[in-house]
């Protein structure tokens, strides 16, 4: 019998990877709140997830035998300035929707961030202590650690990093930095901010896979090498066959922002690389999606 997977908010950057991700084993289903999507084969409704009720008419409904939690409010700049909202969402509704799966012993798994880090001592592990320097990633650090304490057995904490990827409906700085490329047009992009992006296709193979085999706990789905966002644009660069000099080098320290941004937040992703995630190198990863 195929899986049931729920996954909320898949009208987002990340959720828009699963179209390509079915197979007979698994069935999809998703939610979305203010941007209406349509998927062939994956049945979407919407839902705002602070509406506990329609979550559990939902999930009795559909009965999955796996929720992937990725609706959120991600924005870092917009969580520091409105915490109260930001609690509301990224914390307190998950609570509920915990709740109605722990209730019903549905594996929940819970779409967290690198950002739970201070940046002061990458390369992280899954042992490594959350002590964030923005709301966001405090936020996201106080859901790990009560979702663990209300459902241990069957919470899975994924920490997702820095992704990338190409997709119209849903933009990411990956879109505007091709666009921009392409015509010729400078970039500027951080010389002091390290992270271990992936592509957010290879992201949902790693959460797929903590789906396959409902592993609890906390785990790193962060892309094989540590780079800064320059060192990546002159991947990019290269991968488009422009000139490297577009690319113009900057400090992240120089931006003026609301959310405080640690410096390094690259994640050791060796204990899902034990179980089978091979999220691919950025300079490979970004030719294949330049070819798509």
């Amino acid at each position: 019998m195929a899986k049931k997977i729920l996954i909320t908010g898949i009208s987002g950057f990340i959720g828009h990877h699963f179209k390509d991700k079915q197979s007979p084993g698994r069935h999809f289903f998703g939610t979305y709140h203010q941007n209406p999507v349509q998927f062939e084969d994956i049945p979407c409704y919407p839902l705002d997830i602070r509406n506990t009720e329609a979550f559990i008419e939902l999930v009795e409904d559909i009965q999955p035998d796996t929720v992937i939690h990725l609706a959120a409010l991600s924005n870092p700049n917009y969580c520091e300035n409105h915490p109260e909202k930001c609690q509301e969402i990224n914390s307190a509704a998950t609570f509920h929707l915990i709740t109605a799966c722990q209730n019903r012993g549905i594996h929940f798994i819970f779409a967290s961030t690198d950002l739970v880090f201070d940046g002061k001592m990458a390369p992280y592990t899954e042992k490594d202590a959350a002590n964030g320097i923005m709301t966001y990633g405090n936020d996201k650090a106080k859901t790990e650690h009560l979702a663990q304490l209300m459902y241990p057995d069957q919470v899975t904490i994924a920490r997702l990093p820095l992704q990338y990827g190409w997709c119209q409906s849903a933009p990411n700085f990956l879109t505007s930095w091709i666009k921009d490329l392409k015509s010729g047009k400078t970039i500027r992009a951080f010389t002091d901010e390290y992270r271990t992006a992936a592509w957010a296709g290879d992201v949902v193979d790693g959460l797929l896979l903590l789906a396959d085999r409902k592993e609890a706990g906390i785990w790193h789905l962060g892309g094989p090498e540590r780079q800064s966002r320059y060192d990546f644009a002159i991947d990019l660069a290269k991968a488009l066959d422009t000139d490297t000099a577009l690319v113009l080098p900057v400090l992240q320290k120089d931006i003026e922002m609301a959310a405080a941004r640690p410096a390094d937040v690259s994640m050791n992703s060796e204990k899902a690389f034990g179980i089978g995630y091979k999220p691919g190198p950025a300079a490979e990863r970004l030719k294949t999606i330049l070819r798509s």
